[in-house]
Protein backbone atom coordinates (compact mmCIF):
# COMPACT_ATOMS: atom_id res chain seq x y z
CA UNK A 1 0.00 0.00 0.00
CA UNK A 2 1.62 3.20 -1.15
CA UNK A 3 1.30 6.50 0.72
CA UNK A 4 1.66 9.90 -0.83
CA UNK A 5 2.56 13.20 0.81
CA UNK A 6 0.89 16.58 0.55
CA UNK A 7 1.91 19.86 2.16
CA UNK A 8 -0.91 22.04 3.49
CA UNK A 9 0.08 25.26 5.24
CA UNK A 10 2.75 24.35 7.78
CA UNK A 11 1.69 20.70 8.09
CA UNK A 12 2.95 17.65 6.26
CA UNK A 13 0.09 15.20 5.83
CA UNK A 14 0.52 11.58 4.84
CA UNK A 15 -2.41 9.91 3.08
CA UNK A 16 -2.92 6.21 2.53
CA UNK A 17 -5.05 4.90 -0.31
CA UNK A 18 -7.07 3.02 2.24
CA UNK A 19 -7.08 3.41 6.04
CA UNK A 20 -7.67 0.27 8.03
CA UNK A 21 -8.41 0.10 11.75
CA UNK A 22 -7.97 -3.68 11.79
CA UNK A 23 -7.98 -6.69 9.50
CA UNK A 24 -9.75 -6.23 6.17
CA UNK A 25 -11.80 -8.84 4.39
CA UNK A 26 -11.41 -9.80 0.74
CA UNK A 27 -13.52 -12.10 -1.37
CA UNK A 28 -11.58 -14.79 -3.20
CA UNK A 29 -13.49 -17.28 -5.33
CA UNK A 30 -16.63 -16.50 -3.41
CA UNK A 31 -14.99 -17.05 0.00
CA UNK A 32 -14.30 -14.28 2.50
CA UNK A 33 -10.73 -14.37 3.87
CA UNK A 34 -9.23 -12.09 6.52
CA UNK A 35 -5.88 -10.53 5.86
CA UNK A 36 -4.05 -8.28 8.34
CA UNK A 37 -2.56 -5.04 7.07
CA UNK A 38 0.60 -4.34 9.11
CA UNK A 39 1.15 -0.82 10.33
CA UNK A 40 4.26 0.91 8.96
CA UNK A 41 7.36 -0.05 10.96
CA UNK A 42 9.28 2.39 13.16
CA UNK A 43 12.28 1.99 10.89
CA UNK A 44 10.18 2.87 7.86
CA UNK A 45 8.88 5.93 9.61
CA UNK A 46 12.35 7.10 10.60
CA UNK A 47 13.63 6.68 7.04
CA UNK A 48 10.86 8.70 5.50
CA UNK A 49 8.53 5.89 4.35
CA UNK A 50 5.68 7.59 6.15
CA UNK A 51 5.12 10.02 8.97
CA UNK A 52 7.65 10.11 11.81
CA UNK A 53 7.18 11.52 15.26
CA UNK A 54 10.39 13.15 16.49
CA UNK A 55 10.00 13.75 20.18
CA UNK A 56 12.86 15.21 22.26
CA UNK A 57 10.30 16.87 24.45
CA UNK A 58 7.87 17.72 21.64
CA UNK A 59 5.39 15.23 20.21
CA UNK A 60 2.77 15.06 17.55
CA UNK A 61 4.63 16.54 14.57
CA UNK A 62 5.31 14.74 11.32
CA UNK A 63 8.34 14.46 9.07
CA UNK A 64 8.03 12.90 5.62
CA UNK A 65 10.30 12.33 2.65
CA UNK A 66 10.99 15.72 1.11
CA UNK A 67 11.46 16.32 -2.58
CA UNK A 68 12.05 20.06 -2.73
CA UNK A 69 13.29 22.96 -0.64
CA UNK A 70 9.74 24.32 -0.53
CA UNK A 71 8.46 21.18 1.12
CA UNK A 72 11.43 21.10 3.50
CA UNK A 73 10.91 24.57 4.89
CA UNK A 74 7.18 24.02 5.38
CA UNK A 75 7.70 21.29 8.00
CA UNK A 76 8.33 22.10 11.67
CA UNK A 77 10.81 19.17 12.01
CA UNK A 78 13.74 18.55 9.69
CA UNK A 79 15.67 15.28 9.46
CA UNK A 80 19.26 15.96 8.35
CA UNK A 81 19.28 12.82 6.19
CA UNK A 82 16.70 14.42 3.95
CA UNK A 83 19.36 17.04 3.17
CA UNK A 84 21.98 14.44 2.27
CA UNK A 85 23.80 13.94 5.59
CA UNK A 86 25.31 10.47 5.75
CA UNK A 87 26.32 10.19 9.42
CA UNK A 88 28.82 7.46 8.57
CA UNK A 89 31.91 9.10 10.13
CA UNK A 90 33.59 9.30 6.68
CA UNK A 91 31.54 11.67 4.55
CA UNK A 92 31.97 15.43 5.00
CA UNK A 93 28.43 16.31 6.12
CA UNK A 94 29.07 20.05 6.61
CA UNK A 95 27.03 21.24 3.63
CA UNK A 96 24.06 18.99 4.36
CA UNK A 97 23.98 19.87 8.05
CA UNK A 98 24.25 23.60 7.40
CA UNK A 99 21.48 23.38 4.85
CA UNK A 100 19.23 21.79 7.48
CA UNK A 101 20.13 24.45 10.06
CA UNK A 102 19.47 27.24 7.55
CA UNK A 103 16.10 25.74 6.67
CA UNK A 104 15.22 25.63 10.37
CA UNK A 105 16.29 29.26 10.78
CA UNK A 106 13.89 30.18 7.98
CA UNK A 107 10.98 29.04 10.11
CA UNK A 108 10.94 25.26 10.56
CA UNK A 109 12.57 25.39 13.97
CA UNK A 110 13.79 21.90 14.85
CA UNK A 111 16.60 19.86 13.27
CA UNK A 112 16.75 16.15 14.07
CA UNK A 113 20.00 14.18 13.83
CA UNK A 114 19.45 10.40 13.96
CA UNK A 115 22.08 8.10 15.42
CA UNK A 116 25.41 8.30 13.60
CA UNK A 117 28.73 10.14 13.47
CA UNK A 118 28.53 13.31 11.39
CA UNK A 119 31.91 14.57 10.18
CA UNK A 120 31.69 18.35 9.90
CA UNK A 121 33.50 21.66 9.77
CA UNK A 122 32.15 24.79 11.47
CA UNK A 123 28.35 24.93 11.60
CA UNK A 124 26.61 28.27 12.18
CA UNK A 125 23.70 28.27 14.59
CA UNK A 126 20.97 30.94 14.33
CA UNK A 127 18.19 32.17 16.61
CA UNK A 128 15.18 29.93 17.28
CA UNK A 129 16.87 26.80 15.93
CA UNK A 130 16.60 23.64 18.03
CA UNK A 131 18.95 20.70 17.47
CA UNK A 132 17.97 17.24 18.69
CA UNK A 133 20.04 14.08 18.56
CA UNK A 134 19.23 10.48 19.44
CA UNK A 135 21.38 10.61 22.61
CA UNK A 136 24.94 11.50 23.53
CA UNK A 137 26.25 8.00 22.86
CA UNK A 138 24.34 7.73 19.59
CA UNK A 139 24.51 11.07 17.75
CA UNK A 140 28.01 12.57 17.42
CA UNK A 141 29.16 15.67 15.56
CA UNK A 142 32.89 15.18 14.96
CA UNK A 143 35.17 18.01 13.84
CA UNK A 144 36.64 17.33 10.40
CA UNK A 145 40.44 16.81 10.33
CA UNK A 146 42.21 20.12 9.74
CA UNK A 147 39.10 22.25 10.32
CA UNK A 148 40.65 23.85 13.44
CA UNK A 149 37.37 25.59 14.26
CA UNK A 150 34.37 25.28 16.52
CA UNK A 151 31.91 22.52 15.72
CA UNK A 152 28.91 24.75 16.52
CA UNK A 153 29.23 28.52 16.57
CA UNK A 154 26.55 31.19 16.94
CA UNK A 155 25.98 33.57 14.04
CA UNK A 156 28.07 36.74 14.43
CA UNK A 157 30.26 35.25 17.15
CA UNK A 158 33.57 36.60 15.83
CA UNK A 159 32.26 40.17 15.50
CA UNK A 160 30.42 40.29 18.83
CA UNK A 161 32.86 38.61 21.21
CA UNK A 162 34.44 41.13 23.57
CA UNK A 163 32.13 43.98 22.56
CA UNK A 164 29.46 43.71 25.33
CA UNK A 165 26.91 44.50 22.63
CA UNK A 166 23.31 43.33 23.22
CA UNK A 167 23.23 41.34 19.98
CA UNK A 168 23.77 37.64 19.41
CA UNK A 169 21.38 34.79 18.86
CA UNK A 170 18.47 33.91 21.16
CA UNK A 171 15.86 31.27 21.76
CA UNK A 172 17.83 28.22 20.60
CA UNK A 173 18.65 24.84 22.12
CA UNK A 174 20.87 21.78 21.66
CA UNK A 175 19.95 18.43 23.18
CA UNK A 176 20.83 14.76 23.25
CA UNK A 177 24.02 14.68 21.23
CA UNK A 178 27.81 14.74 21.55
CA UNK A 179 30.43 17.10 20.11
CA UNK A 180 33.82 15.47 19.44
CA UNK A 181 36.61 18.00 18.84
CA UNK A 182 38.89 15.38 17.27
CA UNK A 183 41.92 17.21 18.71
CA UNK A 184 44.50 14.73 17.43
CA UNK A 185 43.60 15.80 13.88
CA UNK A 186 43.06 19.51 14.65
CA UNK A 187 46.41 20.57 16.08
CA UNK A 188 45.92 24.32 15.53
CA UNK A 189 42.69 24.71 17.47
CA UNK A 190 39.12 23.68 17.94
CA UNK A 191 36.11 24.16 20.21
CA UNK A 192 32.96 22.19 20.78
CA UNK A 193 30.45 25.04 21.07
CA UNK A 194 31.00 28.81 20.98
CA UNK A 195 28.10 31.12 21.75
CA UNK A 196 27.48 34.83 21.88
CA UNK A 197 23.83 35.10 22.85
CA UNK A 198 21.21 34.42 25.49
CA UNK A 199 17.94 32.66 26.22
CA UNK A 200 19.20 29.22 25.25
CA UNK A 201 19.21 25.69 26.61
CA UNK A 202 21.78 22.89 26.53
CA UNK A 203 20.55 19.54 27.84
CA UNK A 204 22.18 16.10 27.83
CA UNK A 205 25.02 17.43 25.68
CA UNK A 206 28.50 15.85 25.82
CA UNK A 207 31.51 17.89 24.66
CA UNK A 208 34.91 16.21 24.59
CA UNK A 209 38.29 15.90 22.92
CA UNK A 210 38.51 19.56 21.81
CA UNK A 211 41.88 21.23 21.28
CA UNK A 212 40.69 24.32 23.22
CA UNK A 213 37.61 24.96 25.39
CA UNK A 214 34.74 22.51 25.29
CA UNK A 215 32.05 25.20 25.68
CA UNK A 216 32.53 28.96 25.52
CA UNK A 217 29.61 31.31 26.18
CA UNK A 218 29.46 35.11 26.34
CA UNK A 219 26.86 37.83 26.35
CA UNK A 220 26.36 41.48 27.26
CA UNK A 221 25.13 43.02 30.50
CA UNK A 222 21.62 43.76 31.70
CA UNK A 223 21.03 46.42 29.05
CA UNK A 224 21.01 43.70 26.40
CA UNK A 225 17.82 42.03 27.65
CA UNK A 226 15.44 41.38 24.74
CA UNK A 227 12.39 43.55 25.19
CA UNK A 228 9.78 40.92 24.29
CA UNK A 229 11.50 37.89 25.82
CA UNK A 230 10.10 35.87 28.71
CA UNK A 231 13.62 35.09 29.84
CA UNK A 232 17.23 35.95 29.18
CA UNK A 233 19.11 33.30 31.14
CA UNK A 234 20.86 30.25 29.76
CA UNK A 235 20.00 26.85 31.21
CA UNK A 236 22.50 24.00 31.20
CA UNK A 237 21.25 20.62 32.39
CA UNK A 238 23.24 17.36 32.51
CA UNK A 239 25.98 18.82 30.32
CA UNK A 240 29.32 16.98 30.39
CA UNK A 241 32.55 18.52 29.13
CA UNK A 242 35.73 16.45 29.43
CA UNK A 243 39.22 15.75 28.12
CA UNK A 244 39.46 19.11 26.36
CA UNK A 245 42.72 21.00 25.92
CA UNK A 246 41.33 24.17 27.52
CA UNK A 247 38.51 24.86 29.97
CA UNK A 248 35.59 22.46 30.17
CA UNK A 249 32.86 25.13 30.44
CA UNK A 250 34.09 28.72 30.05
CA UNK A 251 30.97 30.73 30.88
CA UNK A 252 31.01 34.53 30.52
CA UNK A 253 27.30 35.16 30.31
CA UNK A 254 24.41 35.53 30.07
CA UNK A 255 24.07 36.51 33.71
CA UNK A 256 21.58 34.91 36.13
CA UNK A 257 21.90 31.59 34.33
CA UNK A 258 21.45 28.09 35.78
CA UNK A 259 23.59 24.94 35.76
CA UNK A 260 22.05 21.71 37.10
CA UNK A 261 23.71 18.27 37.31
CA UNK A 262 26.63 19.23 35.05
CA UNK A 263 30.12 17.67 34.97
CA UNK A 264 33.50 19.05 33.87
CA UNK A 265 36.39 16.61 34.24
CA UNK A 266 39.91 15.88 33.08
CA UNK A 267 40.20 19.11 31.10
CA UNK A 268 43.69 20.57 30.79
CA UNK A 269 42.62 24.01 31.98
CA UNK A 270 39.75 24.71 34.38
CA UNK A 271 36.65 22.60 34.91
CA UNK A 272 33.96 25.29 35.43
CA UNK A 273 34.96 28.93 34.91
CA UNK A 274 32.36 31.62 35.63
CA UNK A 275 33.65 35.06 34.60
CA UNK A 276 32.77 38.27 32.78
CA UNK A 277 29.00 38.85 32.64
CA UNK A 278 28.18 35.51 34.29
CA UNK A 279 27.28 37.23 37.57
CA UNK A 280 24.46 35.80 39.73
CA UNK A 281 24.63 32.44 37.96
CA UNK A 282 23.65 29.42 40.08
CA UNK A 283 25.20 25.94 39.99
CA UNK A 284 23.41 23.01 41.65
CA UNK A 285 24.76 19.45 41.98
CA UNK A 286 27.69 20.12 39.65
CA UNK A 287 30.90 18.10 39.78
CA UNK A 288 34.40 19.05 38.64
CA UNK A 289 37.19 16.48 38.92
CA UNK A 290 40.45 15.18 37.48
CA UNK A 291 44.21 15.33 37.77
CA UNK A 292 44.58 17.36 34.56
CA UNK A 293 42.49 20.33 35.70
CA UNK A 294 44.34 23.20 37.39
CA UNK A 295 41.12 24.43 39.06
CA UNK A 296 37.81 22.58 39.45
CA UNK A 297 35.60 25.67 39.99
CA UNK A 298 36.79 29.21 39.23
CA UNK A 299 34.32 31.78 40.59
CA UNK A 300 35.56 34.88 38.78
CA UNK A 301 32.22 36.70 38.39
CA UNK A 302 30.12 38.50 40.98
CA UNK A 303 27.64 36.65 43.19
CA UNK A 304 28.11 33.14 41.83
CA UNK A 305 26.18 30.61 43.93
CA UNK A 306 27.19 26.92 44.18
CA UNK A 307 24.85 24.58 46.06
CA UNK A 308 25.77 20.96 46.82
CA UNK A 309 28.60 21.03 44.29
CA UNK A 310 31.60 18.70 44.36
CA UNK A 311 35.19 19.85 43.76
CA UNK A 312 37.30 16.69 43.42
CA UNK A 313 40.89 17.32 42.35
CA UNK A 314 44.39 15.90 42.29
CA UNK A 315 46.79 18.83 42.57
CA UNK A 316 45.77 22.42 41.86
CA UNK A 317 42.78 24.17 43.44
CA UNK A 318 39.31 22.90 44.22
CA UNK A 319 37.45 26.24 44.40
CA UNK A 320 39.07 29.58 43.52
CA UNK A 321 37.22 32.80 44.40
CA UNK A 322 38.18 36.28 43.20
CA UNK A 323 34.92 38.30 43.17
CA UNK A 324 32.50 39.62 45.76
CA UNK A 325 29.44 37.85 47.16
CA UNK A 326 30.22 34.34 45.91
CA UNK A 327 28.77 31.38 47.83
CA UNK A 328 29.73 27.73 48.21
CA UNK A 329 27.05 26.00 50.29
CA UNK A 330 27.23 22.38 51.37
CA UNK A 331 28.84 20.06 48.89
CA UNK A 332 32.34 18.71 49.20
CA UNK A 333 35.91 19.80 48.47
CA UNK A 334 38.37 16.91 48.37
CA UNK A 335 41.98 16.69 47.28
CA UNK A 336 44.13 13.61 46.80
CA UNK A 337 47.12 14.52 49.00
CA UNK A 338 48.90 15.34 45.75
CA UNK A 339 52.69 15.49 46.07
CA UNK A 340 53.49 16.55 42.50
CA UNK A 341 54.77 19.89 41.24
CA UNK A 342 51.53 21.80 41.94
CA UNK A 343 50.28 23.02 45.29
CA UNK A 344 47.00 21.44 46.35
CA UNK A 345 44.54 23.82 47.99
CA UNK A 346 40.87 23.24 48.78
CA UNK A 347 39.46 26.79 48.67
CA UNK A 348 41.64 29.67 47.56
CA UNK A 349 40.86 33.39 47.75
CA UNK A 350 42.80 35.54 45.27
CA UNK A 351 42.62 39.29 44.53
CA UNK A 352 39.91 40.34 42.08
CA UNK A 353 39.97 43.11 39.46
CA UNK A 354 38.64 45.67 41.98
CA UNK A 355 40.48 46.70 45.15
CA UNK A 356 39.13 44.92 48.21
CA UNK A 357 37.82 41.89 46.33
CA UNK A 358 36.81 39.27 47.18
CA UNK A 359 34.46 40.31 49.97
CA UNK A 360 31.03 39.35 51.26
CA UNK A 361 31.57 35.67 50.43
CA UNK A 362 29.86 32.80 52.25
CA UNK A 363 31.44 29.33 52.57
CA UNK A 364 29.91 26.40 54.45
CA UNK A 365 31.35 23.04 53.46
CA UNK A 366 33.49 19.98 54.19
CA UNK A 367 37.15 19.99 53.06
CA UNK A 368 39.58 17.09 53.20
CA UNK A 369 42.87 15.60 51.95
CA UNK A 370 44.47 18.79 50.63
CA UNK A 371 48.25 18.35 50.58
CA UNK A 372 49.13 22.05 50.90
CA UNK A 373 46.20 23.57 52.81
CA UNK A 374 42.44 23.35 53.09
CA UNK A 375 42.00 27.12 52.76
CA UNK A 376 44.32 29.81 51.41
CA UNK A 377 43.17 33.18 52.72
CA UNK A 378 45.89 35.13 50.95
CA UNK A 379 46.64 38.44 52.63
CA UNK A 380 43.85 40.08 54.61
CA UNK A 381 41.20 38.22 52.65
CA UNK A 382 37.54 38.78 52.42
CA UNK A 383 36.08 41.75 54.22
CA UNK A 384 32.64 40.99 55.68
CA UNK A 385 32.82 37.32 54.64
CA UNK A 386 31.78 34.17 56.49
CA UNK A 387 33.71 30.90 56.28
CA UNK A 388 32.58 27.79 58.10
CA UNK A 389 34.40 24.56 57.29
CA UNK A 390 34.87 21.11 58.76
CA UNK A 391 38.31 19.74 57.92
CA UNK A 392 39.98 16.37 57.60
CA UNK A 393 43.67 16.95 56.96
CA UNK A 394 45.75 13.83 57.54
CA UNK A 395 48.86 15.32 55.94
CA UNK A 396 51.05 13.81 53.27
CA UNK A 397 52.91 10.59 53.84
CA UNK A 398 55.95 9.72 51.72
CA UNK A 399 57.24 6.17 52.05
CA UNK A 400 55.26 5.79 55.24
CA UNK A 401 56.58 8.93 56.93
CA UNK A 402 54.62 12.09 57.58
CA UNK A 403 56.04 15.19 55.86
CA UNK A 404 56.02 18.13 58.25
CA UNK A 405 54.30 21.29 57.05
CA UNK A 406 51.92 19.55 54.67
CA UNK A 407 48.19 19.31 54.90
CA UNK A 408 47.86 22.59 56.82
CA UNK A 409 44.38 23.61 57.94
CA UNK A 410 44.87 27.09 56.46
CA UNK A 411 47.47 29.54 55.20
CA UNK A 412 47.29 33.32 55.05
CA UNK A 413 45.08 35.41 57.29
CA UNK A 414 41.45 36.49 57.07
CA UNK A 415 40.31 40.03 57.65
CA UNK A 416 39.14 40.93 61.16
CA UNK A 417 35.79 41.89 59.69
CA UNK A 418 35.14 38.25 58.76
CA UNK A 419 33.44 35.51 60.70
CA UNK A 420 35.58 32.38 60.52
CA UNK A 421 34.95 28.96 62.03
CA UNK A 422 37.36 26.28 60.85
CA UNK A 423 37.45 23.09 62.86
CA UNK A 424 39.58 20.00 62.38
CA UNK A 425 40.20 18.92 65.95
CA UNK A 426 38.42 20.64 68.83
CA UNK A 427 41.09 19.47 71.30
CA UNK A 428 43.96 20.91 69.25
CA UNK A 429 43.95 24.72 68.98
CA UNK A 430 46.49 24.59 66.16
CA UNK A 431 43.89 22.83 64.00
CA UNK A 432 40.98 25.13 64.75
CA UNK A 433 40.48 28.80 63.94
CA UNK A 434 37.63 30.94 65.16
CA UNK A 435 37.59 34.61 64.28
CA UNK A 436 34.38 36.49 65.06
CA UNK A 437 33.48 40.14 65.40
CA UNK A 438 32.84 41.55 68.88
CA UNK A 439 29.70 40.28 70.59
CA UNK A 440 27.67 41.44 73.57
CA UNK A 441 26.69 39.49 76.69
CA UNK A 442 23.83 41.02 78.64
CA UNK A 443 23.17 40.81 82.38
CA UNK A 444 20.88 38.01 83.49
CA UNK A 445 19.77 36.15 86.58
CA UNK A 446 22.34 33.70 87.92
CA UNK A 447 21.85 30.55 85.78
CA UNK A 448 21.77 26.98 87.05
CA UNK A 449 24.97 25.00 87.44
CA UNK A 450 26.75 23.88 84.28
CA UNK A 451 27.23 20.22 83.43
CA UNK A 452 30.14 18.13 84.67
CA UNK A 453 33.55 19.16 83.29
CA UNK A 454 32.01 22.42 81.99
CA UNK A 455 32.23 26.11 82.83
CA UNK A 456 29.46 28.61 82.14
CA UNK A 457 30.33 32.24 81.37
CA UNK A 458 27.65 34.84 82.03
CA UNK A 459 27.09 38.47 83.01
CA UNK A 460 25.31 39.68 86.15
CA UNK A 461 24.83 42.91 88.07
CA UNK A 462 25.92 43.26 91.71
CA UNK A 463 25.75 46.45 93.73
CA UNK A 464 25.07 48.41 90.56
CA UNK A 465 28.17 47.07 88.88
CA UNK A 466 28.26 44.75 85.86
CA UNK A 467 30.35 41.63 86.35
CA UNK A 468 31.65 39.01 83.92
CA UNK A 469 31.53 35.70 85.77
CA UNK A 470 32.52 32.05 85.38
CA UNK A 471 30.43 29.40 87.12
CA UNK A 472 31.90 25.94 87.82
CA UNK A 473 30.12 22.56 88.18
CA UNK A 474 30.17 22.77 91.98
CA UNK A 475 28.25 26.06 91.81
CA UNK A 476 31.18 28.32 92.69
CA UNK A 477 31.11 31.63 90.81
CA UNK A 478 34.31 33.52 90.09
CA UNK A 479 34.26 37.14 88.92
CA UNK A 480 36.50 37.44 85.86
CA UNK A 481 36.07 41.18 85.38
CA UNK A 482 33.96 43.98 86.86
CA UNK A 483 33.35 47.70 86.44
Amino acid sequence: MTPWTTVIGNTVRVRWKRWMAGPRTETTSGTETARSVPSPSRRALLTGGGAVVVGAGVTGAAVGRYTSDTEVTSSPFLDVRQFGAAGDGKTDDTRALQKALDAAAAGAGLVYLPAGTYLTRRLTLASNVHMRGAGGDATVLQLHPGANSAILESAGFADLTGTSEPGGITGFSVRDLALDGNKDKNAEGGYGLRIYGCQYELSEVIVFNCRQDGIYSEWSGASGLPGLSHQMEARLTAVRSHHNGGTGINFNGPHDSMFVNCLAFENEGIGFRLAGEAHATSLVNCHGWGIAQTVSFDLAALAIGCVNCYADFNGGVGVRISRNDCRWWGGFVIGANHTGNRREIGIQFVPGPVDGEPAGCVIDTKIMNCATASIDFGNDFGHRSTVRASLTQPGVHVEGEYVEGTGAPWIGSPSRTCRIEIVEGVNDPTKSLVVSPAFEMRAQEVPGRPGEDSVRVFVRTSGGDTQLCAQFPNGVIKVIAAE
